[in-house]
Order: C-alpha cells, then sequence, then structure tokens
C-alpha cells in the first residue's frame, strides 16, 4: 500500500476540518500515513486516533540558540525518507507546501498541496509581497495536484494562476464525523446555563472575525439570550482576546479548554444559533470568497443549528437554502436570532439538508482518491 507524508509546519491539525477528513479517508482506504510537525504548549495537535497514522513532532524554537522550527521539519522530514519510501507528500500550510515541493523533486515523489487559505497576491493593502508568500505562488504552480475548498476558491485558482481545472480538486472544510442528530447540553452543562437561547461562535477569535464587534452587539441582546465564545485553541497572551475577556457584558460567556474531536459535535449542537462574521477591511478576498472554507459553518450545519453571517456573495447559500440569516451590520444580529427562533425546527432541517447537499466530504473525496490511486 502507498505511503503519504503530511508536512505541516504549525501544530493546528485539529483546527483543519477538512484536512482531518482527508487524512482519515486515505487512512480508512489502507493508506499508511505520517505527519511531521511542531508541537505547541497553545493546540492540541490530534484529538482523533488511527492505526494507519503516526505523528512525529519536533520542538518549536525556544530561544536563538537553537535551530528554527522550520529547519527542524526539513531535517526531520529528510531522516524520515532517507529510510521509508514515500509517494506521496502533502503540504498542510505554507511553509509545510514550500518544504513539500522541494523533498518532492529530490526524492520523486508527488506533491499535493493542500491550500489552507488563500494565497497573497497583490492588492490595495498589500501592494507588495513578501519572499515566503511570492515563493509559495511558484509552489502552487509547480504542484502535482491542488486540494482546496470550493468553486470560489478553485476559479481564484484558475484566474490568477492559469491553473489547468483537472489539477484541482476540491474538499470542503468539514469534519470526518457523521451528522450529529442527538439532543445536546454540552454547553449548558459546561457554562452551568438553563432556560436561556444561546448563540455559538466557535473555533478562531481575532479582529478577522470581528469579536469585539459581535461582544459590543451582544451589550443590547435580551437576558435570555447568551453569547458564547468557544475557543479552539489557548490564547495566553493574545491582547486582542484578554481585552474582550475582561470588559465584556453579561450576555457574553466563554468555554475556553478546546475540546476533542467526538466532542466538538456535541457542544455545537447544544447551541440555538450559530455565528460566523467576516471582516472584508481584515480578510479582504479571504472573506469575500470564503465560500465552503468556514469550518465552523460546516460543523453548525452538521449538526443542524441555524446561522447567522455576514453577508457575502460566497455565503448566500445559506439563505438559499433557508438555514440562517446573512447580516449587513451587527446590530442586526438581534433581529435575526428573534426571527430563526421563530421557527427554529424548520431552520434546523434546513441546516441539515444543505450540509448534506453542499459539504459532505464523501463525494469529494472520492474524487480526489482517483489522484491517489
Amino acid at each position: 500500500m502507498k505511503n503519504i507524508l503530511l508536512v505541516l509546519r504549525e501544530p493546528f491539525l485539529d483546527r483543519i476540518p477538512s484536512l482531518k477528513s482527508l487524512l482519515w479517508f486515505l487512512a480508512n482506504k489502507g493508506y499508511k500515513i505520517t505527519i511531521i510537525t511542531s508541537e505547541s504548549k497553545n493546540f492540541t495537535l490530534m484529538s482523533f486516533n488511527h492505526d494507519k497514522i503516526r505523528v512525529l513532532k519536533v520542538k518549536q524554537r525556544r530561544h536563538m540558540l537553537e535551530l528554527p522550527t522550520s529547519v527542524k521539519i526539513v531535517l526531520r522530514s529528510i531522516l524520515y525518507i532517507a529510510f521509508n519510501r514515500i509517494d506521496f507528500i502533502i503540504g498542510g500550510d505554507m511553509i509545510g507546501n514550500i518544504i513539500s515541493t522541494k523533498i518532492a523533486s529530490l526524492f520523486n515523489c508527488k506533491h499535493v498541496f493542500f491550500m489552507l487559505e488563500y494565497p497573497q497576491i497583490p492588492t490595495n493593502k498589500h501592494p507588495q509581497l513578501n519572499r515566503l508568500q511570492k515563493y509559495e505562488n511558484v509552489v502552487i504552480c509547480k504542484a502535482d495536484c491542488i486540494i482546496t475548498h470550493d468553486k470560489w476558491h478553485k476559479q481564484f485558482l484558475v484566474d490568477n494562476y492559469k491553473l489547468p481545472h483537472d489539477k484541482i480538486f476540491l474538499l470542503p472544510n468539514a469534519s470526518f464525523t457523521p451528522e450529529f442528530t442527538f439532543k445536546s447540553n454540552f454547553l449548558q452543562e459546561r457554562l452551568k446555563l438553563s432556560n436561556k437561547i444561546i448563540v455559538l461562535h466557535s473555533g478562531g477569535f481575532g479582529r478577522w472575525f470581528k469579536c469585539k464587534e459581535l461582544a459590543d452587539s451582544a451589550i443590547n441582546w435580551s437576558d435570555h439570550v447568551k453569547l458564547i465564545f468557544h475557543m479552539s485553541h489557548r490564547l495566553d497572551g493574545d491582547l486582542y482576546f484578554e481585552n474582550i475577556y475582561t470588559h465584556h457584558s453579561d450576555n457574553v460567556c466563554f468555554s475556553l479548554d478546546p475540546v476533542l474531536t467526538h466532542e466538538l459535535d456535541m457542544l455545537v449542537a447544544s447551541a440555538d444559533i450559530g455565528i460566523a462574521l467576516y471582516s472584508v477591511d481584515e480578510l479582504e478576498y479571504r472573506a469575500t470568497l470564503i465560500g465552503l472554507a468556514a469550518g465552523k459553518i460546516g460543523n453548525y450545519l452538521k449538526c443542524g443549528v441555524p446561522v447567522i453571517a455576514t453577508r457575502l456573495q460566497s455565503l448566500s447559500y445559506i439563505e438559499e437554502y433557508g438555514c440562517g440569516i446573512l447580516v449587513d451590520d451587527e446590530k442586526d444580529i438581534i433581529n435575526a436570532i428573534e426571527c430563526i427562533m421563530s421557527n427554529r425546527a424548520l431552520y434546523s432541517q434546513n441546516a441539515y439538508q444543505c450540509y448534506r447537499t453542499l459539504w459532505h466530504p464523501e463525494k469529494y473525496l472520492n474524487s480526489i482518491l482517483t489522484f491517489f490511486s
């Protein structure tokens, strides 16, 4: 059976549902997978186990006399390949892909570019690219295949890199666990809440997701509605987070401890509404073209949780499927909450339907398998 090496410089595999789905799928098909990455106290690397998947870790750089983390990753990868044959190497993030393209050319294996985020192209906000950004753009064109999230991401690659369509495979940012259709009180029990409408913001936290604006808007919510921020990783020392955490209103609560993969669906399913805001000012095309890369949205839908999200063209499917409401401004959120809660059962039913039709990874993974076969 064929062997696959995944190079992931940053240890945040647990925050990439689609990459976890890909690895789980390939492992179930009998592929032997080795992951080389770094380790950090801020991230849970992998909260699932499979007998075909193993992880090799290097320590992140802690002082100037130590080798840079990326150099450690390179050396560990070369050492591994020197004693183990590999057929495919997957780059899981920018540095991972830069390392992977070099290794692929040295050891004559296929390079799979897993496009976690949009690469940087020149824009008004970023007219000049740094060295790594320029090289990532070169690596994209050299890769044997690219796995990205949806039609918006694919068209971006075709338009900006002139890539052939058959080189690009799609995989929405959805997890490998099945639809969650059970009643859950995970957050109610964790945070000791009862008889409250829970609006959940799950996953990443930062100005890119307008977390401060969201927390500020909750000041005007009814007392029976609570905004919960659930963190996917530790945020110790993050000034943006600490400012919001220190000065939040009574309508805002925090779920600070990351959970295991099988627990995440229980947590999400305990919410009444899921929320996902994106700052176009901060993210530019990464927001307007976010589409099926929005992992938190995919997780909400999989658990039958209706969605409130920023009004973006690539998120228009949320209203087309009737599984949520798009808002132009944070002040519109309270009305969206009331509208959804007035007919939540229908919104929830539509959420499952949207997930099955657009997000479910199975049909996409079967297509990707043709490349690995």
